[in-house]
């Protein structure tokens, strides 16, 4: 089971990483080719942007997973272990909260452009393969907030280091 975690977490960098590096990759193509041999292809930008979104927000999982969300400690630190550890636990159901909302309505996002047929100005690509993200990330973030909340309610008598990883 550990061997499969270590995989799916190396995906889940990999693709991460990876559409981010393409989408900059791409605008630097996009850039040559409109300033240098001057044939701007717009086709580039919409599909650089698109890289760059799904990247970001899969990233958002990552970032989840490794502890690198901006957060504000400063009130946090004065608070004593025991309600720095409720805090934490009210975060994270917040957490699963807003990540079933954003699954939920990114699904029903990817449902309506399925069924009313949108596709995007330059490319032509379905908007439904393109929103999918949303649902995506609305499950990661989901599965990534209830490990966290699991965790930390593991740790009652330890507040203390729950407060550690915050």
């Amino acid at each position: 089971m550990r061997k499969f975690w270590r995989v799916f977490e190396f995906l889940e960098d990999i693709v991460s990483g990876g559409l981010l590096s393409v989408g900059v990759t791409m605008i630097f193509y996009g850039v040559i080719m409109r300033y240098v041999f001057n044939d701007a292809r717009s086709w580039v930008d919409e599909i650089s942007q698109y890289m760059i979104i799904w990247g970001t927000l899969i990233g958002t999982s990552v970032a989840l997973r490794n502890d690198h969300h901006i957060k504000v400690d400063m009130l946090f630190n004065v608070l004593s272990k025991r309600v720095q550890y409720y805090v934490t636990l009210f975060a994270h159901t917040v957490g699963i909260t807003f990540s079933l909302f954003l699954g939920y309505y990114g699904y029903k996002l990817v449902s309506f452009t399925h069924n009313s047929g949108q596709v995007s100005t330059d490319v032509g690509i379905p908007l439904y393969m393109v929103y999918s993200i949303l649902p995506l990330t609305g499950a990661l973030l989901t599965f990534r907030f209830v490990i966290k909340l699991y965790e930390a309610s593991r740790n009652t008598g330890g507040a203390g280091k729950v407060a550690e990883r915050m």
